[in-house]
C-alpha cells in the first residue's frame, strides 16, 4: 500500500497501533540476550507511531525508527515527547538503495508486519535493506504473518486472507504471509535462523535471526 494510505490509517485509526510494544521484542530483553550494551544501536524497520522505538530508547538503546508515513511519524514523535526519551525518526522507503539521513548500521534490527505486507520484488528489496544496515553478529527479530495460503481464512479483519486474491496473487511469491521456507530462502544465505515464537491459529510467527561472519 501507498504511503497515503497509512497516513488514512494512523490519523483515523490503524489496528496494529492499539497492540503497543511488542510481546515478543518484551520477551526478548527479559530474557537478556538482547542488551543495550552488547547491541547499543537498534532500528525498528516501519516503525509507524514508534511504541517499540520508545520502549527501546527507554530500555538504553541508540533507538532509531524509520517509515515511510508522515502522519505515523509524527505520532512517533510525539510518544517519545511524552515519554521524556530521545529517539531517531526517519522518513524513508525501505525498498529504495539508500535512505537519506540514516547512516552506518546497526546491532539489533526488528520488523513487526513490515515484510509479510509486501509483494514480489518488494519484499526481496527490503531484505536488502536489512542486509545492508546490519553487520556480522548483529541481531534481527522478524514477525510477521506465516503459514500456508490455503491454510488462511476466506476473510478476516485482524489477519490475512483469501478474500480478494487474483489467481495470479495467490502464487507463493504474492502470498499475503510469509509461507513455510521463505524465511530461509530470503535469509539462510547471510543468517543464522531460529524459531523464536508462534500462533498458528492466527497465523503468527516470529525468527531470530543473527547474522553470519
Amino acid at each position: 500500500m501507498k504511503a497515503s494510505v497509512y497516513d488514512l490509517f494512523y490519523k483515523y485509526w490503524a489496528p496494529w497501533d492499539a497492540v503497543g510494544v511488542r510481546g515478543d521484542l518484551k520477551t526478548l530483553l527479559a530474557s537478556g540476550r538482547v542488551d543495550p550494551k552488547r547491541y547499543r544501536r537498534s532500528v525498528d524497520l516501519g516503525c509507524g507511531s514508534g511504541a517499540n522505538v520508545v520502549y527501546l530508547a527507554a530500555k538504553g538503546f541508540d533507538s532509531y525508527g524509520i517509515d515511510f508515513s508522515p502522519v505515523g511519524l509524527a505520532k512517533a514523535h510525539e510518544r517519545a515527547d511524552d515519554a521524556e526519551v530521545d529517539c531517531t525518526f526517519i522518513q524513508g522507503d525501505l525498498t529504495a538503495g539508500s535512505i537519506d539521513g540514516l547512516d552506518g548500521v546497526f546491532d539489533f534490527l526488528i520488523d513487526f508486519g513490515t515484510l509479510d505486507d509486501l509483494r514480489g520484488p518488494n519484499r526481496r528489496a527490503v531484505v536488502a535493506t536489512i542486509n545492508r544496515l546490519s553487520r556480522p553478529g548483529s541481531v534481527f527479530l522478524e514477525w510477521c504473518f506465516y503459514g500456508p495460503v490455503e491454510d488462511l481464512p476466506l476473510f478476516s479483519l485482524n489477519g490475512p486472507s483469501r478474500v480478494f486474491m487474483s489467481a495470479e496473487k495467490a502464487q507463493r511469491r504474492f502470498a499475503p504471509t510469509l509461507v513455510p521456507g521463505e524465511v530461509e530462502e530470503l535469509f539462510g544465505d547471510r543468517w543464522e535462523i531460529e524459531p523464536f515464537s508462534a500462533n498458528p491459529a492466527r497465523h503468527q510467527a516470529a525468527f531470530l535471526l543473527t547474522k553470519k561472519a
